[in-house]
């Protein structure tokens, strides 16, 4: 199969720039990491570089989020087993090669091999963009695939992660090739009010998340609200998102007793509206990198609850919200949503909190750091 590209005439603007792709396994799905890379694509093109989106999507698909049209989206396809994994890294190759890609930035690629393996051969710079934080790799790794992780890491000319702390979460040699740039988090002028309930006299305990059982928990946020909801009879938990825990979520909802309490619906593009709606944002993830939608919830004005021991949550919420102690224990997450659920005093002035906390990543600043990283490996220090 060959790759499939979208151009438009607005790519020729773009010749002179340097050629850059940014890799990601698929951006036909609703996701944070999803919107994230077409936004940077996008200010990157706007910024001067040509820019490249290189996915595992298959020819037909359509990226979940807007690409700008001065991108080139090349989409390899994807099918299991060995022989396409050959296939799709002599694919990636030939791209490389054949479009000049001066520099392969690749999300979550520390366990791909094939991705390493392309850009080394085809000779270009490689930035590897970890979207998790490294304690993900003792949570969910093997030794042996963790060893095999920080090897292919040591491959790339730079690795950027998304917090400060995390730095300190890889082996020693890694550490001088580390960047720390954050996600970027849209200033919103409309606000939610976590203290006032709506035209129904209800209020709403939001979770936005990719539904699974592994890192992002839904299950245990639905059995903490089972253990308080019966105290807070005006609240109710609305979580959206897409995952292979959907059937599983509903069945444990009805097990709870929570039917007509708890309502799942499917991720959207556009979820700023879904955010001003609720009074206060739930994240029982057992880790993170930079969640895009906790960011967003507080940039909003939500309070946010979160495990104190989950890297990547705490960080981010800090004083904005309240943290349960430990890691995936329900009981401390019921406790820490009624506290929050019980005042509204306080949920209005940790909402403002965590407004003022997520302004130091509006999104030019940040999306200027990718540029100055991208130019310092091309050989231009300045923009």
């Amino acid at each position: 199969m060959s790759p499939s590209t979208t151009k438009s005439s607005e790519a020729l603007c773009h010749e002179n720039g340097i050629r850059i792709a940014l890799y990601f396994h698929r951006l036909a799905n609703a996701g944070g990491a999803e919107r994230m890379i077409c936004q940077l694509a996008s200010a990157l093109s706007v910024r001067g570089f040509r820019v490249y989106l290189i996915s595992l999507d298959a020819p037909s698909d359509q990226s979940f989020f807007p690409i700008h049209d001065s991108v080139n989206w090349f989409r390899l396809g994807y099918s299991s087993g060995i022989l396409d994994k050959f296939r799709r890294t002599q694919a990636l190759i030939r791209l490389l090669r054949n479009t000049e890609i001066q520099i392969l930035v690749g999300f979550v690629i520390s366990g791909d091999k094939s991705v390493v393996v392309a850009a080394k051969l085809a000779k270009v710079r490689l930035v590897a963009a970890e979207r998790n934080a490294p304690s993900m790799y003792w949570l969910r790794y093997s030794k042996l695939h963790r060893c095999i992780s920080f090897c292919l890491l040591d491959l790339a000319d730079r690795i950027a992660v998304q917090m400060p702390e995390f730095i300190a979460g890889y082996p020693i040699h890694l550490r001088d090739r580390i960047v720390n740039i954050e996600n970027p988090v849209p200033v919103v002028t409309s606000l939610a009010s976590p203290g006032v309930a709506n035209d129904m006299g209800r209020f709403t305990l939001l979770a936005v998340s990719r539904l699974d059982a592994v890192q992002k928990r839904i299950g245990c946020l639905i059995r903490a609200f089972s253990i308080v909801a019966h105290k807070y009879p005006a609240w109710d938990l609305r979580i959206v998102g897409n995952g292979p825990s959907k059937s599983k979520l509903h069945q444990l909802i009805v097990e709870c007793g929570l039917v007509g309490r708890v309502e799942i619906e499917p991720a959207i593009a556009d979820v700023l509206n879904v955010y001003k709606q609720a009074h206060l944002f739930a994240i029982p993830s057992l880790w993170e990198g930079f969640s895009n939608a906790l960011a967003e919830a507080m940039s909003h004005g939500l309070p946010a609850v979160g495990f104190s021991d989950a890297a990547g949550v705490a960080e981010l919420i800090g004083d904005g919200g309240w943290l349960a102690e430990g890691l995936d224990n329900e009981v401390a997450l019921a406790d820490a949503l009624a506290t929050g659920m019980a005042n509204r005093v306080e949920r209005i002035r940790r909402g403002q909190i965590a407004i003022q906390r997520m302004i130091q990543f509006a999104p030019d600043r940040l999306f200027d750091r990718w540029a100055d990283l991208l130019h310092s490996l091309s050989g231009n220090q300045t923009r």
